[in-house]
C-alpha cells in the first residue's frame, strides 16, 4: 500500500476540529525515573517508568531509540553513564513519532552526543516544527524543534558494525510514525513498535489527515506481520514492561524475550481502533438520519 508523502500537514484546517488535548500531569506520571536495567546482549533499557529510551550498543557505537520528554534527557543521560557508557559514543538517534513524549529529549540528546537523528520524511518535517501542527493536537504540545540529518524511507536499512536497522513506516498515530526493526549482532531480532493508539482521533472524514483510516489499517497489517524475538513498544505498559522487569528482578534474563508479544499488541490496537471506528459511524449515521 502506498503511505502518503503529503499528510504531515504543516498548514491545518480551520474547518477541522481537534482533538482534547492530554493533560500535562498525565505525561510527568508516565516519566519517573527507574533504574535503567539490560533487556538483552547490547540492548539497555535507558528510559522512564512508562516512556521507553532504549540503548543499542556496539564497539562502533551505540543507537539510542526515543527520548522521552525535554526533561527526561538528563535522566536519560545519566542512566546511560551509570550502565558504563558514553553518550558521546552514540552514533545515530532514532524516533518513533513526534510528539513531546517521545521526541521532547531529543534536541538535547542530539546535542549532548553528536550523532546523527534518523526519521522518516513526515516525522522529519514535524520534529522540525517542534510538534507544532499538529493534525489531532495543533499547537498545543510543543517540545524543542530537533533537526533531522538522515531522511530514511520505508523499509530501507543502514548498519552500524554488525547491527542493522530497518524503518518500518506505521502512520496512524501521526502521519510520520515509524517502528523501527533492529538486527542484533547476535542473530536476534528486535522490533520496537510505535503507537497504534488514536486517543480522542476523529476518525471519518479527517480533513488534516485523510488517509488516517487506511494507514492505520496498514500499519496493523505490516506489523502483524513480523516476528521478532525482542519485542519492545514506545511505551511501556504496551510490552508489559512492569510485568516483564518483575519476572528480570527475580532472576529470568529472558523475561524481554518474547515471540507473542507484538502479534497481542496489534491484535488489542486493532480491536480498540475498529470500536472507536464503529461507534462515530453510528454517531454520524444518527446525525444524518435526523
Amino acid at each position: 500500500m502506498a503511505i502518503s508523502a503529503d499528510s504531515s500537514c504543516a498548514s491545518l484546517d480551520p474547518a477541522q476540529p481537534l482533538s482534547e488535548v492530554p493533560p500535562m500531569s498525565l505525561f510527568d506520571s508516565w516519566a519517573k525515573p527507574i533504574a535503567p536495567f539490560q533487556i538483552a546482549e547490547d540492548v539497555w533499557y535507558v528510559g522512564t517508568e512508562n516512556l521507553s529510551s532504549v540503548l543499542i550498543t556496539s564497539p562502533e557505537g551505540h543507537i539510542l531509540i526515543d527520548a522521552a520528554l525535554e526533561t527526561s534527557a538528563p535522566l536519560i543521560r545519566a542512566n546511560i553513564k551509570s550502565l558504563g557508557f558514553n553518550v558521546t559514543d552514540i552514533k545515530y538517534l532514532l524516533n518513533s513519532h513526534a510528539r513531546l513524549d517521545q521526541a521532547g529529549g531529543l534536541a538535547r540528546l542530539k546535542m549532548w552526543s553528536g550523532g546523527q537523528l534518523v526519521a522518516s520524511p513526515d516525522n522529519a518535517s514535524q520534529l522540525a516544527r517542534g510538534g507544532k501542527s499538529d493534525f489531532a493536537l495543533g499547537d498545543a504540545l510543543p517540545f524543542p524543534p530537533v533537526h533531522v540529518d538522515k531522511i530514511i524511507q520505508d523499509k530501507a536499512s543502514f548498519s552500524l558494525g554488525a547491527i542493522q536497522v530497518t524503518a518500518l513506516f506505521t502512520p496512524g498515530h501521526l502521519p510520520g510514525a515509524t517502528s523501527w526493526k533492529i538486527e542484533l549482532s547476535n542473530g536476534q531480532e528486535l522490533l520496537y513498535a510505535d503507537s497504534l493508539a488514536t486517543p480522542g482521533y476523529h476518525l471519518i472524514n479527517n480533513k488534516n489527515y485523510p488517509n488516517l483510516i487506511a494507514d492505520l489499517r496498514h500499519s496493523f497489517d505490516l506489523l502483524a506481520s513480523q516476528s521478532p524475538d525482542i519485542f519492545i513498544a514506545n511505551k511501556g505498559n504496551r510490552f508489559k514492561l512492569t510485568d516483564k522487569l518483575r519476572r528480570y528482578y527475580s532472576g529470568d534474563k529472558e523475561a524481554f524475550i518474547d515471540r507473542d508479544g507484538l502479534k497481542h499488541y496489534v491484535d488489542a490496537s486493532r480491536e480498540s481502533f475498529e470500536e472507536q471506528l464503529a461507534s462515530q459511524q453510528q454517531v454520524n449515521t444518527g446525525a444524518t438520519n435526523e
